[in-house]
């Protein structure tokens, strides 16, 4: 499958999952920020089947708190822990994995990995199908490495 075709359906994927879960607006490509311009929160989660391979997503740390806020609904304001940050955003990665790999068209069961929090220094490889999309409140960006064969 061409990484355009990957590109659109994780965007597609990430806009409803947002929209629908966690109450955000995708309001278009997030501008380019400067390497470590605020702190990050990055999780990993595989996913084996056809095709094979991980989703990355990175979130700034005003989105995170922004997301989480909107998906637990807090009683009251403020900063939230980081271990629930992490879970939320564990959480966002797993919904929107599942929901890229509805949009495949395959026969194939798919088996996925828990979320794993990876280094906050994470990158997108080059040329790896990806989205960087502005939540207003911040940005999440979020990539596949797919094996070879699923390219």
């Amino acid at each position: 499958m061409p990484d355009n075709q990957w590109d659109a359906m994780l965007a597609a994927a990430a806009s409803e999952v947002l929209e629908t879960m966690f109450f955000t607006e995708v309001y278009g490509p997030a501008p380019v920020a400067e390497p470590e311009a605020e702190p990050r929160l990055a999780v990993r989660l595989s996913f084996a089947g056809s095709p094979s391979g991980a989703l990355t997503l990175s979130a700034s740390a005003a989105a995170a708190q922004a997301l989480a806020a909107n998906f637990l609904a807090p009683e009251q304001d403020g900063a939230l822990p980081a271990a629930q940050l992490a879970a939320v955003v564990s959480e966002l990665a797993n919904m929107i994995c599942g929901s890229l790999l509805s949009r495949v068209a395959t026969e194939a069961h798919f088996r996925l990995s828990s979320p794993e929090v990876a280094p906050a220094d994470a990158v997108c490889p080059p040329g790896a199908p990806s989205q960087s999309l502005d939540l207003g409140e911040g940005a999440i960006d979020l990539w596949l490495d797919l094996e070879p064969h699923a390219v």
